[in-house]
């Protein structure tokens, strides 16, 4: 009975100093959010929602506190070992309301109130809210007001990275769009409070009842010009709003600021697409810019025929002529002989100096060759 009662106790010693040695190697660090009900990200993945202490492996780490409506708070921070300091985010609102059309979505069936949803994308941008917000109709309502249109729903547990749910949903004029998360299954129903307002702010919550409203994204793009000669600058401008995604697909596609402006030489013709995606929808225009790869020159001497007289070694009548050159849509042109590498315009004279040295006539014929490429071939 000794011998059991000491490698009972050896074991539970051991066991202790094995977890204390373990959480000692951890970082943690309290953050604090407001509204109370924003949710924590660290390095792009969804943790928890409201005010939590959390806890990360030593090093440097990114800390994003999101909720729909407000503007998010994102810090990158090297965490040590044990204890570190608050991380205190307190999100300003961002202007702008709904004012539809505009239906609902709700949840039901999924075990986790507190995992994450996210719309049309999983990056933090595209977080609406968690389950818990969207997943009643009766007495307090939780509502996700999304615009009609077609969206990509993901729900995402806390602290995973691939999403429990995954799934398309349409989203109909003044109808709820109640999603089965369990089941996978969606059915429609009458939302008759939808007419009640004509506007809805971004997010509104107060007690038991959670209402986001998603506002539709939008967004323009245009060239300035639509048909340019080889490598000739093409002006891309685009503006968009509520868009957490933009981007420009030519060759290769690039992401780019919400709104700007930029130069492309496109060298063969092009067709740019721009997407504007946002939690509101996507947006997708696209411009073809046709390029004339075309090179065009034209070479003539004046005059065309030289007389030259020579007596001995002496010329007594010299002769002379003058090329005059063009090249359109090059970017190189040479003219042999006897010049080489010339301006894309111009005129050179040229003196006579026959090969022929015998006592007699003189025959002979130059010719000027101009060749001339650009970038597209």
């Amino acid at each position: 009975m000794f011998k059991t009662v000491r490698r009972l106790f050896v074991a539970a010693a051991l066991l202790a100093f094995g977890v204390s040695f373990a959480l000692a190697q951890d970082a943690t660090v309290k953050v604090r959010v407001s509204p109370p009900e924003a949710y924590i990200f660290v390095d792009g993945q969804p943790v928890a929602h409201r005010s939590q202490t959390i806890t990360v492996t030593p090093g440097q780490h990114t800390i994003g506190v999101y909720n729909y409506g407000f503007k998010p708070q994102v810090e990158t921070r090297q965490f040590e070992a044990g204890k570190n300091p608050e991380f205190v985010a307190r999100l300003e609102a961002l202007p702008g309301s709904d004012t539809g059309p505009w239906g609902k979505v709700q949840l039901e069936g999924t075990a986790n109130d507190k995992a994450a949803v996210y719309i049309n994308g999983m990056k933090p941008e595209f977080f609406v809210g968690h389950v818990d917000e969207f997943n009643n109709n009766i007495g307090p309502t939780q509502k996700l007001v999304l615009p009609i249109g077609t969206y990509q729903l993901f729900i995402v547990n806390p602290k995973e990275t691939q999403p429990v749910y995954s799934g398309q949903i349409e989203v109909k004029n003044n109808e709820r769009v109640i999603v089965n998360v369990g089941h996978n299954t969606t059915r429609y129903e009458k939302w008759h409070s939808a007419g009640k307002k004509n506007t809805r702010a971004r997010f509104n919550s107060g007690g038991p009842s959670t209402t986001v409203a998603v506002l539709p994204v939008t967004g323009t793009f245009s060239v300035d010009k639509n048909d340019v000669k080889c490598a000739e600058p093409v002006t891309l401008t685009w503006t968009s709003a509520e868009a957490a995604e933009t981007t420009i697909a030519a060759s290769p596609v690039v992401e780019v600021a919400p709104s700007g402006q930029r130069t492309d030489n496109p060298t063969h013709t092009t067709t740019y697409v721009f997407t504007a995606k946002g939690p509101g929808g996507i947006v997708t225009q696209s411009q073809t810019v046709h390029v004339d790869p075309t090179v065009q020159t034209a070479l003539k001497a004046d005059p065309i025929e030289l007389k030259y007289r020579r007596i001995d070694d002496k010329v007594i009548v010299p002769a002379n002529t003058t090329l005059f050159w063009r090249a359109e849509n090059a970017h190189q042109a040479a003219i042999d002989p006897p010049l080489g590498s010339v301006q894309m315009t111009g005129q050179q004279t040229i003196a006579a100096e026959p090969k022929t040295t015998a006592i007699g006539p003189v025959d002979e014929m130059v010719t000027y060759i101009i060749a001339a490429n650009n970038l597209c071939g």
